[in-house]
């Protein structure tokens, strides 16, 4: 902890009524917490333990994502608080391995009541126990399935069942992805309560948005800094230590037809506002807060608006940002782009096919297997997430009948393209999909070190390129005669970066002609119509109302319970040369992480490669050019005097 020693609620004031909310006497059945990281949820359970403890004994049970994670917050956070509280040490019974009636490090007995500490990813440890108190943990990382018996937050109420209103729930955690995210229903489903601030120059109270963050004016001397909407003054970082202890809890949602809840709320009237205790709209719609960091007391808004900007154009990054510093789900769906603005970016931007951009230092390709043929892509890749797609083919023939395709694949993969240096360049490493044709893409990929066979797996967190597994190659006897290696495609989270490069390539490039972060460049005369309508031909959906969308007809298909969104082909599309795409970026994101490509091996590389510095047309314009290597001072070598520095010994 940052601050040692006994708890403090004024440390972190908009604690305060969150936990007034678990007691026993509150008439608030479900707390839920969707805050950013650090912000207190965890702190939050270990306060209710030991009140639970010390006040209100009864049984309980905390739900962390993992086995791991549970056994670190009892290691870390838990049994470290109970050894350090007086107060409630000696009413939890010890961890004692030779007494069954102790505690042990799952299993927390004191009088009148227990604690169990469970992981989310088994059924065992939610079953028997009837509980009344129930504190989650990061409930986004929950599996939405386990064990075939559901959910397991359903599985964990379940236990609540006898204690009816008496029963008391805390859920907190970062959100996830939009469209499958339980915190963020949850919250939804609440009275929507933010943290509203007093202006240290107005007085007004309000909720500090990121929309109305600002930069840093070094021409005015500000820092990051927001501005109050109703004075418009300045509002710096110093002051949040004196706002956060006056800040106030406003639930913003109302009833159908009434009006909103107002952003801005003068001093004298905020009170008219607040929820009280043990009234109000808590009884329509149970209590639900929203924090983001920016109300950490430690956080500096510095270090958020850097890494917001340091997000852009980075899916991952914007992603993270998104989930664990504005509190907000990440939604892929917006990064989507229309063909048509592809082809006119491209138009625009003129790039050469089959020819290796300056700023690029590797070549990677991929084939996506089809019954009419195979689909090949080549991606040159540099620094900072730029991809070119430089040369695409397609040899037409059945792969799953004849070997013509596969030798025009194969004698594809020796292609060399012109560098900036006047050197040539093959390709570093290539990928074939083996969804179609499999058993002829195992023996076409066997025998070659550098091409990979690849298996899309759509599940999301999974990495661009998994560790790879063997399988075996039989003959027509089914006797095994060979191992292949099959790598995994997290397909995802890489359709995601696709499809938000290619936004980043509509989007262009900024005044001093810098593009941003994962663009994905397409060379000008192998890109028409048809290929960009390819490379756009998967959206994001949402299983469930897809199917309450469609009219039954017979047996309709199960869809599990609340299914995330899922890359779904937009009918009419094909999606040949999305995939290839996908495939590519995954081979470039295995490449760049075996390589260790740091910014200074980034340009030893593209030096090896092109012989000459790279343009500045992608890095920015800088005086002095990432390449421009000081020469080491040469020390002067007397060699007479080493000779004979012997005799001195």
């Amino acid at each position: 902890s940052p601050w040692p020693g006994d708890f403090r609620t004024d440390r972190l004031p908009y604690l305060r009524e969150p936990q007034d909310c678990l007691h026993p006497d509150h008439p608030a059945r479900r707390c839920t917490a969707r805050w950013a990281a650090q912000l207190g949820k965890s702190t939050a359970i270990e306060n209710w333990f030991c009140f639970i403890v010390d006040q209100a004994p009864g049984s309980m049970m905390i739900v962390l994502p993992t086995l791991e994670e549970a056994t670190k917050f009892n290691r870390i956070k838990l049994h470290p608080t109970i050894e350090a509280t007086p107060r409630i040490k000696h009413k939890v019974l010890p961890v004692n391995s030779r007494d069954e009636q102790g505690s042990t490090t799952a299993f927390k007995r004191f009088a009148g009541g227990f604690c169990q500490i469970v992981n989310a990813g088994s059924s065992k440890g939610l079953q028997m126990v009837s509980i009344k108190y129930l504190a989650m943990d990061e409930i986004t990382g929950y599996q939405s399935d386990v064990d075939g018996r559901g959910s397991p937050r359903d599985q964990a109420r379940a236990r609540q069942k006898m204690h009816g209103d008496t029963a008391k729930e805390w859920q907190g955690s970062t959100p996830g992805i939009a469209g499958a995210c339980a915190i963020s229903d949850d919250f939804e489903a609440g009275d929507q309560r933010y943290y509203y601030l007093p202006c240290p120059h107005c007085r007004t109270y309000q909720a500090l948005e990121f929309d109305n963050m600002s930069p840093a004016d070094p021409e005015r001397g500000l820092p990051v800094h927001f501005r109050c909407i109703s004075c418009n003054e300045v509002i710096l970082d110093g002051h949040k230590h004196e706002m956060l202890p006056q800040g106030k809890w406003i639930a913003r949602r109302v009833r159908e037809g009434e009006p909103p809840i107002p952003l801005a709320i003068p001093e004298a009237d905020i009170e008219r506002w607040r929820c009280n205790p043990c009234e109000g709209r808590c009884r329509d719609w149970q209590p639900s807060w929203h924090l983001w960091a920016a109300y950490a007391p430690r956080e500096r808004w510095a270090d958020i608006w850097s890494r917001w900007t340091d997000a852009q154009g980075n899916v991952t990054k914007l992603r993270t940002f998104f989930q664990q510093d504005l509190a907000l789900p990440y939604d892929p769906a917006g990064v989507a782009v229309e063909h048509e603005k592809i082809v006119e970016a491209v138009r625009k931007e003129l790039q050469p096919s089959r020819v290796i951009p300056s700023w690029a230092g590797l070549v990677v390709s991929a084939a996506d297997v089809q019954g009419y043929g195979i689909k090949w892509m080549v991606i040159a890749i540099g620094p900072r997430g730029q991809y070119q797609i430089i040369d695409r083919d397609i040899f037409e023939g059945a792969p799953d009948q004849s070997d013509e395709p596969w030798i025009k694949l194969s004698d594809a993969f020796g292609r060399e393209y012109p560098t900036a240096g006047g050197g040539m360049k093959g390709i570093d490493l290539s990928g074939v999909d083996s969804g179609f044709a499999t058993d002829r893409v195992y023996r076409f990929c066997a025998p070659r070190a550098n091409v990979y066979a690849l298996d899309g797996r759509a599940p999301q967190g999974l990495p661009w390129l998994g560790t790879p597994v063997k399988r075996d190659i039989k003959d027509k006897h089914r006797r095994i005669i060979a191992k292949v290696l099959l790598y995994p495609v997290g397909l995802f989270d890489v359709k995601t970066a696709v499809v938000a490069s290619l936004a980043n390539l509509v989007l262009g490039a900024d005044e001093s002609g810098q593009w941003p972060r994962n663009t994905l460049h397409i060379a000008n005369d192998i890109c028409d119509e048809d290929f960009a309508k390819e490379l756009t031909a998967e959206s994001l959906v949402d299983p469930d109302e897809e199917a309450l969308a469609k009219p039954s007809r017979g047996k309709r298909k199960l869809i599990p319970s609340k299914a995330g969104r899922i890359w779904k082909k937009i009918a009419g599309r094909k999606n040949d040369w999305f995939d290839a795409t996908v495939y590519a970026f995954a081979l470039g994101w295995h490449l760049e992480r075996k390589l260790r490509l740091t910014a200074e091996r980034w340009a030893d590389l593209l030096v090896k490669v092109h012989g000459v510095p790279a343009e500045n047309d992608l890095f920015g314009h800088a005086e002095q050019s990432v390449f421009d290597k000081p020469e080491k001072p040469k020390k002067p070598r007397d060699t007479e005097a080493r000779r004979n520095a012997w005799k001195n010994r």
